[in-house]
């Protein structure tokens, strides 16, 4: 991303332009624009696809990410389901080839972004855990075919992952409780370094005993949740 703010021997440096940072937030609201004045479908591209669900959550649009990743229709993953697919296909509408990877980054988005997990350093050696709390009502089941266009819409109210790391288990797992307060369950290797962020959802925050907290501070803007 370019920037007035980098140095000038860096090649995406441009002298006259915004920061990098205000940058960033114009092109994520871009991306999320397009989303939405497209009946929130999927609007990016073979390459797009490996960054922009991240990059949305980072800048507090996980409700739009979600919808997108659940919504019926044409182009999206639960058209395709409906059409039969086990696979990601080369196209939204066929199956001209049926192996193509770069649609899968979506599960990336699931355990980095959903579930808060990602490295900070090589191997794990360590990692951040801020998991971004939905808000939204989406489609939470598969649709039977085509025509089944109204497959139960609910808000995401749980989500766990584990992933096994060089230096051991990582867990993230997180449920929605009835007076909008979330319990976050977090295990860590003994021998990596965690940050922790816990989604507050503006509500007092409680842990067990052992448990203490670095910081007080808040992470984003109106649409996205306390931390």
């Amino acid at each position: 991303m370019s920037g007035s703010d980098l140095s000038p021997s860096d090649l995406r440096y441009l002298a006259g332009a915004k920061p990098v940072e205000e940058n960033k937030k114009a092109l994520a609201k871009s991306l999320a624009d397009r989303i939405v004045a497209a009946d929130q479908h999927i609007q990016n591209d073979m390459y797009g696809s490996r960054y922009e669900f991240n990059f949305l959550s980072e800048y507090g649009y996980t409700d739009i990410a979600l919808k997108a990743v659940t919504q019926t229709g044409l182009p999206g993953y639960v058209h395709r389901i409906t059409q039969g697919a086990t696979s990601l296909w080369e196209q939204w509408t066929d199956r001209l080839s049926v192996n193509h990877h770069y649609r899968s980054n979506v599960a990336t988005w699931f355990y980095q972004s959903l579930a808060g997990t990602k490295p900070t350093s090589t191997a794990y050696e360590s990692l951040r855990i801020r998991p971004f709390i939905p808000s939204a009502a989406v489609n939470s089941r598969v649709p039977k075919d085509t025509q089944d266009t109204d497959p139960s819409p609910a808000t995401l109210s749980h989500v766990s992952v584990s992933i096994d790391t060089v230096r051991g288990k990582v867990c993230s797992e997180w449920h929605s409780r009835p007076d909008g307060r979330i319990d976050l369950t977090v295990t860590v290797p003994y021998n990596t370094e965690a940050e922790i962020w816990v989604p507050t959802q503006n509500k007092p925050v409680t842990a067990s005993r052992g448990v203490a907290f670095v910081r007080d501070d808040t992470f984003g803007g109106a649409v996205r949740p306390g931390y």
